[in-house]
């Protein structure tokens, strides 16, 4: 009887063992799976999130010459009539927060200044918030800015190069109401016809990978296009 029950305690403790040795098991082979997953999963994901920028940067593009070409700023009485028209302009977010982020808007109120008001920015249709931040390159208390526009916190962008900038800034374009893009606008506007975009602009966006994604604006049309 005694070795009958040795022999239970010894069965127990074998399946026990057995059970936590499965278990051990398991685990090892979840996170080989897992390890398996992530090897092939992110490289892809690195390689996506440019992608996304590339897209909504296009779209924001796209949105901002179809703004312009419903919005006639042309006015005989008005000398800056120019400058207000509606642009894209990238900028670096403070020494605290490096990084890239842009601004859609037009300078309506007082067109001969540089800062920007966050009531002159274009206002994306499928957010309902303003295509603006400031330099701290973070939303306010009100959430009504993009985070969309902020290349580097959201996206991971780390360098811009736009081959027809001629600003003090990473770059800037405008859109006339043709649709004709514009790299500069002077305060002017006997200067305005010489920064027309006359051939294919580049917009080069890297991440920290150095993936790179290229947006063309073509010369003479102001027509935004891609290749994947």
């Amino acid at each position: 009887m005694k070795n009958k029950k040795a022999h239970l305690v010894k069965d127990g403790l074998f399946l026990y063992k057995l059970k936590n040795s499965f278990s051990i098991i398991e685990i090892i082979f979840v996170l080989i799976i897992i390890s398996t997953i992530m090897t092939y999963v992110l490289p892809k994901n690195k390689h996506s999130k440019i992608k996304l920028a590339k897209q909504q940067l296009i779209t924001h593009l796209q949105y901002t010459r179809y703004i312009a070409m419903l919005d006639n700023k042309y006015n005989e009485n008005d000398i800056y009539w120019h400058k207000k028209l509606w642009n894209i302009k990238f900028l670096n977010c403070n020494k605290d927060n490096k990084g890239i982020y842009y601004v859609v808007y037009s300078n309506y109120i007082k067109p001969y200044r540089w800062n920007i008001s966050k009531s002159e920015t274009l206002i994306d249709p499928f957010t309902n918030n303003y295509l603006y931040s400031t330099s701290k390159c973070e939303q306010d208390s009100l959430y009504d800015k993009s985070k969309y526009v902020l290349l580097s916190n959201y996206y991971g962008i780390n360098k811009i190069i736009i081959t027809c900038n001629n600003t003090s800034s990473l770059g800037q374009i405008y859109f006339d109401n043709n649709g004709i893009a514009y790299s500069y606008i002077d305060n002017n506007y006997d200067y305005f016809e010489e920064y027309r975009i006359k051939s294919n602009c580049l917009i080069k966006i890297y991440d920290k990978y150095n993936n790179e994604e290229n947006i063309t604006i073509e010369g003479n049309t102001g027509y935004i296009y891609w290749f994947y």
